[in-house]
């Protein structure tokens, strides 16, 4: 059971067609955590609905502000006579043609979904099925809307499906977090924070706890820290893996998934990967055996400069084969060691 259950709101995902400090590293991250079962994100068809009504005008909207914005051409006329005015007028020709030339580029894929942000898109639902809206959610809903209880606002019922969904679909007993821009599930009193009717709900139908994020960032900065790109997630899972490696075949696997990472490995990883190299027997006496030998090599080479002279001498002494080789042959065994 993934460890974080988040519900991302359509106005967030939206963002992403527009200006906005999260960038779409966060959408990558998003799908790694999924798929590493860390996070259980929420969708359902009504969010992919309102997603594909919107964006087109979303994306309109980014244009044209890139559009208008920019270096203004026209300077005053006693500029004119500077030296500078030339490359100055240079550097706004190419400008206006690199931002037309971006313009159209960003049209013609957005016909064909062939954007960076529509193929992420793409790929997160496909972590995250969407659930189905049933007419026994909508009428939930909608009785929602009569009685005013937010989320949402009174002349649509968007918000108050996604939470009735929400509570449907989130197991008792789990803590929620929400991420949304536009206030729909924000607190009138205190800016960022939930809706306290609706942190009572949560509590109350759900015996949980429910937080507010205004983008994704911040939540990855929360519970993520050591997660700056989606590789990290990768990196840091095959590590743990490594690291407690129980047996012979989980060694291997793990350093099948190290070995492409091995150039996004920092010395905090490195110096993790070497000492349960020295300290885990399902690493250390298979030191010998061709992947394993030059995966450590590897970051003996890497981080030479870092690994004090005699902890190097007692890698060098595991993972050099003839010198390990002659521990394991003086055992008589079948298959792996017992332990």
């Amino acid at each position: 059971m993934a460890d974080l259950h988040v519900f991302i709101d359509t106005n967030a995902w939206l963002a992403f067609y527009a200006f906005t400090s999260d960038d779409l590293e966060q959408l990558r991250k998003l799908i790694a955590v999924i798929n590493k079962d860390k996070v259980k994100l929420y969708t359902s068809h009504q969010l992919v609905d309102e997603f594909y009504r919107n964006r087109e005008k979303k994306l309109q909207e980014s244009l044209a502000a890139f559009t208008s914005s920019g270096v203004s051409k026209s300077v005053p006329r006693y500029m004119r006579s500077f030296p500078e005015m030339a490359d100055y007028d240079k550097a706004m020709q190419k400008l206006e043609k690199l931002r037309n030339d971006m313009i159209a580029r960003s049209r013609e894929e957005a016909k064909s979904k062939a954007l960076a942000a529509d193929k992420l898109f793409a790929d997160v639902i496909k972590a995250a099925p969407p659930e189905k809206i049933d007419n026994k959610l909508i009428s939930a809903a909608l009785d929602r809307r009569l009685r005013g209880n937010p989320p949402g606002k009174p002349d649509k019922l968007g918000d108050q499906i996604h939470w009735e969904a929400l509570l449907r679909d989130v197991p008792d007993g789990a803590d929620l977090h929400i991420v949304s821009k536009d206030g729909d599930f924000e607190s009138p009193l205190e800016k960022g924070a939930a809706h306290a009717f609706l942190v009572d709900e949560w509590r109350e139908k759900k015996n949980g706890k429910l937080t507010l994020h205004t983008e994704l960032k911040p939540f990855f900065n929360a519970h993520f820290p050591t997660i700056k790109l989606a590789v990290d997630v990768e990196k840091i899972d095959a590590i743990d893996q490594l690291v407690n490696a129980g047996f012979f075949a989980a060694t291997h696997v793990a350093i099948a998934q190290l070995m492409v990472l091995v150039d996004a490995l920092t010395w905090d990883d490195a110096d993790k990967i070497l000492t349960a190299g020295l300290e885990n027997n399902q690493i250390r006496w298979i030191g010998s055996d061709k992947d394993v030998r030059e995966f450590y090599q590897s970051l003996i080479v890497k981080f030479d400069q870092k690994i004090d002279p005699e902890r190097k001498q007692s890698l060098l002494a595991v993972f050099t084969k003839e010198e390990v080789q002659t521990g394991l042959d003086a055992i008589d065994w079948e298959g792996d060691p017992p332990f």
